[in-house]
């Protein structure tokens, strides 16, 4: 036995080494070529832009900025080519050049006076520009997010065009209603890693970075071609950035406390909300490691709304300066949190039934990815993905106590190929197995999810590009029904201008149902749930036409009009004859249609900025003629800010909800919310002030008899050393 393990271990170091070999010969080759070198400047004040994104259209080839501006990025072997350069706040350079070509160029960039997408490497699985994709995308960067203060990201999502919150359940073009948490319409990826929860495929907000983000991008409608499953809605990527050149050390903590109205307070102690987080960067040789570490605790707004949390990431990225490194991230969450269901009366709203006091949830996840990069040339990237998401849940309730365990462990590949300046070819496959055990789930399954993927990027002329694909998947659960989808995907591009781009498509997405909403069988807060395992996947075919249009260097304006047609879609119905019982269940068809827009203007230069957003819904169950539950036809948030971002307003509003499930006749109104915020910086140290809901408006959260926050102060300050 020792013997065979000794030589299983020596063929494993042997194909390492094999790889690694491989891996440096190639990127040696690569090295031999004439690469192009230069330095990307301010064009207002001549200082260097760190960071901006470099790369040459129709290739592989990118790279990043040094601290001095400076980059290096390997030249095309012959012919001429077109180098883009991109950085966040400055319009976007392109040069063309001729391989070859001797000299360090020097790059000046313009800056603009408000932030809009200019790349994204989601919408199409490579680096590119949003005006490139036949699909809607919205993207939020570092800085909007520093201003906005966010302590978790859906603080500062719901001010991105298209996305809506539901009780905190993030929807994307009003493809999500409420479902408690489970089955999730919106892909949620960390650096491009499925990191949706194994049981109930859901987004756990609290797990995600916040301080080391990059930028994180919104593509919206139905992208099942590219990644798969929960993709109905959308994929929201959040990219997080290299650790850099120099060793840095940033704290920050934060005290806030809630002001309860008088006519609803329900106790003499203050509430108030804590928090302390260190991040350290630094560069041994040639890996870059970020370590992040946090602890938070609140008491919540509410009655039994007490949270504590812990979180601890690792990333680690070699070689540092490469174009295509190789990144392993691990991010650890621990979260204690008491449970809210529904109020105890419509005059005591932040009060719950005296029986559910106490009632908490521990929650531990981990998640462990690895993005290697083994074969790179101009022409052709191999990436793989392999990952682990491990999640612990363990209910404290007054009438049980759930647990449930699982373990997803699944990996990505991806092959892309350029092989001419017409054709961009994306090539791969998903395979995911995920185990569980609890004690609510009957029976308890496995779950197996399989899928190959293609897409072809066609450029027909300067101005007309195309984009066809087409995916199969693959999900089997155990003793519940077995699906296998096809979702294709058309779309096309027509940049009119420099300042004018059209787009149109038409693709299917897909949603295998979640272990919770299938196989769950339980009693909580006096509901029952029953299993349903005749339960098939959801899937949608949409319609979008667009436009993204620069009506000078003040005014952007982006819209879409979209209409997605559901099949099976998936919501929790009451069960069949049993009173107080719920069971998810398949809606035979549905539609939801509307027009998503964006606005941004520049009022005075580096002195006011206004950002608007609208999504009009307009959704309908084909079943009963009405509306689907808990949208809102009306959906506008707005931002002006001022000084870059010193001074800031806030506000959200949306309509009425027409429908919803559990108290169809509690009294529903609209929500108009205001926010305030402020910032500067004091000796390398950045204090801000926020008060949400300035105005102290009462209201119920979406979803019945769950009542919105409160008004809250909050005070953060961050050093950096």
């Amino acid at each position: 036995m020792a013997a065979a393990v000794a030589s299983g271990v020596r063929r494993c170091l042997a194909a390492w080494a094999a790889l690694a070999l491989f891996v440096a010969s190639d990127r040696l080759a690569a090295q031999a070529q004439e690469a192009v070198r230069g330095r990307v400047l301010d064009a207002e004040t001549g200082a260097p832009v760190a960071g901006a994104a470099v790369f040459i259209q129709n290739t592989t080839l990118t790279a990043t900025t040094r601290a001095d501006g400076g980059f290096g990025i390997v030249s095309p072997a012959n012919g001429t080519f077109t180098l883009v350069v991109v950085a966040s706040g400055f319009r976007v350079a392109e040069r063309e050049l001729q391989a070859g070509q001797s000299g360090e160029l020097r790059i000046a960039l313009e800056r603009r006076l408000f932030d809009v997408p200019e790349l994204t490497v989601t919408a199409n699985r490579s680096t590119a520009r949003p005006g490139e994709a036949p699909v809607s995308v919205a993207v939020m960067s570092a800085d909007e997010l520093g201003n906005r203060d966010a302590v978790t990201l859906d603080e500062a999502l719901p001010f991105a065009q298209g996305v809506i919150f539901n009780s905190g359940q993030m929807d994307i073009r009003g493809a999500t209603g409420i479902a408690r948490g489970v089955g999730s319409r919106v892909l949620m990826l960390l650096d491009g890693h499925r990191v949706l929860s194994g049981v109930g495929a859901s987004i756990d907000f609290s797990g995600l970075p916040v301080m080391d983000v990059d930028q994180i991008e919104i593509v919206k409608g139905p992208h099942s071609t590219l990644w798969g499953t929960n993709a109905l809605g959308g994929v929201v990527n959040v990219i997080t950035k290299r650790p850099p050149p120099e060793p840095e050390t940033i704290v920050r903590g934060y005290v806030g406390l809630f002001d309860t109205p008088a006519r609803h307070s329900f106790t003499d102690e203050s509430l108030s909300r804590e928090g302390i987080a260190l991040q350290h960067s630094r560069r041994l040789g040639d890996v870059g490691t970020t370590v992040y570490l946090a602890r938070e605790e609140s008491d919540g707004f509410r009655q039994n709304g007490a949270l504590e949390r812990w979180r601890v990431r690792l990333k680690t990225v070699f070689p540092a300066e490469s174009s295509n490194p190789w990144e392993i991230f691990v991010n650890w969450t621990r979260r204690d949190e008491e449970e809210f269901f529904t109020w105890l009366s419509a005059d005591r709203p932040l009060e719950v039934d005296p029986a559910e006091l106490g009632d908490w949830i521990r929650a531990d996840d981990v998640v462990f990815g690895v993005t290697a990069t083994p074969y790179v040339t101009p022409t052709q990237r191999v990436q793989l993905r392999p990952h682990i998401y491990h999640a612990r849940n363990q209910n404290h309730f007054h009438d049980n106590r759930d647990f449930h365990r699982s373990t997803r462990v699944g990996t990505d590949v991806q092959w892309s190929l350029f092989p001419n300046a017409s054709h961009s070819l994306t090539i791969g496959g998903e395979g995911a197995w995920t185990g569980v055990s609890s004690n609510f789930l009957d029976p308890t399954p496995e779950v197996t999810d399989l899928a190959v993927f293609a897409q072809d990027e066609i450029t027909f002329s300067d101005r007309v590009r195309g984009s066809v694909g087409l995916r199969l998947d693959y999900h089997e659960a155990s003793s519940a029904m077995t699906d296998v989808v096809l979702n294709p995907k058309l779309g096309v591009v027509f940049e009119a201008s420099e300042r004018l781009s059209l787009r149109g498509s038409l693709s299917r997405g897909y949603r295998a149902p979640s272990v919770s909403e299938q196989f769950t069988r339980t009693t909580q807060f006096g509901f029952r749930v029953v299993p349903n395992l005749e339960m098939r996947g959801e899937s949608a075919w949409a319609r979008e036409v667009g436009a993204t249009v620069s009506l000078s260097d003040r005014v952007w304006f982006d819209a879409g009009l979209f209409w997605s047609d559901y099949t099976d879609l998936i919501e929790p119905t009451p069960a069949p004859d049993q009173f107080f019982t719920f069971q998810f269940r398949n809606v035979a068809e549905a539609m939801v249609r509307g027009v998503d827009a964006g606005l941004r203007i520049g009022v005075i230069p580096n002195r006011l900025d206004l950002k608007t957003n609208y999504t009009f819904l307009d959704s309908r169950d084909n079943r009963t003629g009405g509306a689907l539950p808990y949208r809102s036809r009306h959906n506008f948030t707005a931002t002006a800010s001022g000084w870059e971002g010193a001074v800031a307003i806030d506000f959200r509003h949306r309509s009425r909800v027409e429908q919803v499930l559990a108290f169809p006749l509690d009294e529903r109104n609209a929500i108009t919310l205001v926010d305030l915020r402020a910032g500067t910086e004091i000796l390398g140290t950045r204090v801000q002030a926020k008060i949400e809901n300035l105005f102290q408006t009462t209201y119920v959260d979406v979803q019945e008899r769950s009542p919105g926050p409160t008004r809250s102060f909050r005070l953060t300050v961050t050093p950096r050393f």
